[in-house]
């Protein structure tokens, strides 16, 4: 892979706004697996110094999103061990880089699966945004008479692609704006969330709109979990950036002393989360119970 084309599979990683933190962290793996075995060094000193300056590029593509930092993190520290042998490195580089990609797959689906364990039979979830593991979840579920309230989670309406994979399952939904999620929450059974990070004070960061589905919850006394990889636990005091994007997605006009706010995620304070939902556990148990 040259630089230009990298900088091409980087870009896509920075601007994707469909995919989930997990998704996007497993397909910089790829990019670091590609960049493994195409990497023109010639000595293992020079691949790990390249590689480790991917991974670092990587790392940074999506500052909200915890588990793509935490997975480069880990990949760069594997590079420390290559083998002298530069084709050997290349080889091992790559198989790593890979096999945290199947960890982190693993992990979700073990995280989907405690989670569905925990919600039921005959249950009405509500959510936000789209999850690839609260998707799992749904998919374990749709055979044990589970039904679904989705926000359209604007802008560009992700709620709508999870209403779709519903509808296609016969999986009875009701899609909803954001602005009535405080009049649907009293409807759910278990409001079930994914997350782009999680916080060591208990919080979670995911798609703004979150906060505001834990509170009509907690208002409403309705369980509101998270389920994600344990993987996403930011290891910093300091949280991350919440990203802002483009203001054109908004689609508004260029009012004349009017500025326009995109700020793509939220945080959802500990006491408002009854509980995390990883493949340790439901709740997790070293995480433990926030309620």
């Amino acid at each position: 892979m040259n630089d230009k084309k990298f900088q091409r599979r980087l870009e896509g990683l920075i601007e994707d706004r469909h995919s989930g933190a997990s998704e996007l962290a497993r397909l910089g793996l790829e990019v670091a697996a590609q960049c493994a075995q195409s990497a023109g060094a010639q000595k293992t000193i020079e691949l790990r110094h390249y590689l480790a300056e991917c991974a670092k590029a990587l790392a940074a593509a999506r500052p909200s999103m915890s588990i793509l930092k935490n997975l480069m993190e880990e990949w760069k520290e594997s590079l420390e061990v290559l083998p002298d042998d530069v084709e050997e490195a290349r080889v091992k580089a790559a198989e790593t880089a890979l096999n945290l990609a199947e960890q982190s797959t693993r992990a979700s689906f073990e995280a989907a699966a405690l989670t569905s364990a925990l919600v039921g039979n005959n249950k009405t979830i509500i959510t936000h945004s789209f999850s690839s593991t609260v998707l799992e979840v749904f998919h374990l579920l749709k055979n044990r008479g589970v039904q679904a309230i989705v926000p359209e989670s604007r802008p560009l309406c992700e709620g709508a692609d999870l209403a779709e994979r519903l509808s296609q399952w016969d999986i009875p939904a009701t899609y909803i704006t954001d602005a009535q999620v405080g009049l649907f929450a009293a409807h759910a059974d278990i409001a079930i969330v994914g997350a782009d990070t999680l916080l060591a004070d208990g919080s979670a960061i995911n798609k703004a709109g979150t906060l505001l589905l834990a509170m009509a919850a907690h208002a409403e006394e309705v369980p509101f979990y998270v389920c994600c990889e344990s993987c996403k636990l930011w290891p910093q005091k300091e949280p991350p950036a919440l990203e802002e994007m483009s203001p054109a997605e908004l689609g508004t006009s260029p009012w004349p002393g009017v500025s326009v706010s995109n700020i793509y995620f939220d945080v959802t304070p500990a006491h408002l989360i009854t509980g995390w939902c990883t493949e340790r556990g439901a709740p997790d148990p070293e995480i433990g119970d926030r309620e």
